[in-house]
């Protein structure tokens, strides 16, 4: 198994979308049955089920669903048929088989970029064709692999035209979810990613992407990290969202951590201690039920 990352990874990383090739997609866990496994062996409370609309300007919301009663092979057949976008978050600590992959992928990030990762999170992704996945932004560092299917991103340059502080404050503090309010005109300045089995690539922080399969079924790892200075610079937004409540200032993201980040920081970490009880939860109620009676596998609750 290799994961190899471009040469300018060091002198780039935190800056340029950097990218890699690597032969993880060859496993067979990423075909059908493997598929099928994984998801009989992840906990199914924990398996995110979205529904994405057609993609307009401003907020695009998706819907919530859940899938309680079905085999892993039946929601396989449903993302087939359906328009369905699936998150298992955290696989590689509830699926071993994922383990080894995780600890190739990480390491090679941080030979390539000299950084220590942490807070590693693996996301299998499970897709439908032509689904796309709404303007939006990550507050942890991501890395995506593509591992079956082919998919386009776009990907944006951050600034407060087109990701406001004020959002992703709300993102951080988990009272919206992560998508952004879109403009076609932002296009213009996209930089576009077509993926295939076998790439990879790596952001900067907080950077605005959206994504659109191909006419086929898609599977990627989403690999969530945070380095020391991303940690810090989450936990200083979350500070921002605090000033912003209580005092007439406008706080923005700055481009460099300081002094004054690392103080933000500190008090995030302790309010949170003091503020937070038991796991935070989605803003989005669950909506739908995936049902492979249906033609496109979606039953409304409500």
């Amino acid at each position: 198994m290799f994961v190899r990352w471009q040469d300018q990874s060091e002198t780039g990383f935190g800056k340029d979308v950097l990218l890699a090739e690597h032969d993880v997609f060859k496993t067979d866990l990423f075909m059908d049955d493997g598929l099928a496994h994984l998801l009989d062996v992840y906990p199914r409370q924990n398996l995110d089920i979205w529904t994405f609309g057609q993609e307009g300007e401003g907020v695009n919301s998706a819907l919530r669903g859940r899938a309680p009663k079905l085999s892993g092979a039946e929601i396989v057949d449903a993302v087939k048929r359906g328009h369905i976008w699936l998150n298992m978050r955290r696989a590689n600590i509830d699926v071993p088989d994922l383990e080894p992959i995780a600890d190739a992928i990480y390491g090679s990030l941080e030979d390539a970029t000299g950084r220590k990762t942490r807070k590693r999170d693996v996301s299998v992704l499970i897709s439908s064709p032509k689904v796309k996945v709404h303007y939006h932004l990550d507050i942890p560092m991501v890395a995506l692999f593509q591992m079956r299917g082919q998919k386009r991103l776009w990907m944006y340059p951050r600034n407060e035209a087109v990701a406001p502080s004020a959002f992703i404050e709300d993102i951080v503090h988990m009272s919206r979810e992560e998508e952004l309010p879109y403009r076609k005109a932002y296009d213009q300045t996209a930089t576009v990613y077509d993926l295939e089995p076998g790439m990879g690539l790596t952001w900067p922080q907080f950077m605005p992407h959206r994504v659109e399969n191909a006419d086929c079924l898609n599977v990627s790892l989403s690999c969530e990290y945070q380095t020391l200075s991303s940690f810090v610079q989450a936990n200083a937004i979350y500070t921002n969202k605090l000033i912003r409540r209580s005092t007439p200032l406008s706080p923005k993201i700055g481009a460099q951590v300081g002094p004054f980040a690392v103080a933000k920081a500190a008090f995030a970490r302790a309010h949170k201690a003091a503020t937070q009880k038991g796991p935070r939860t989605s803003p989005t109620p669950v909506t739908f039920e995936l049902d492979t009676q249906l033609e496109n596998c979606v039953r409304e609750l409500y």
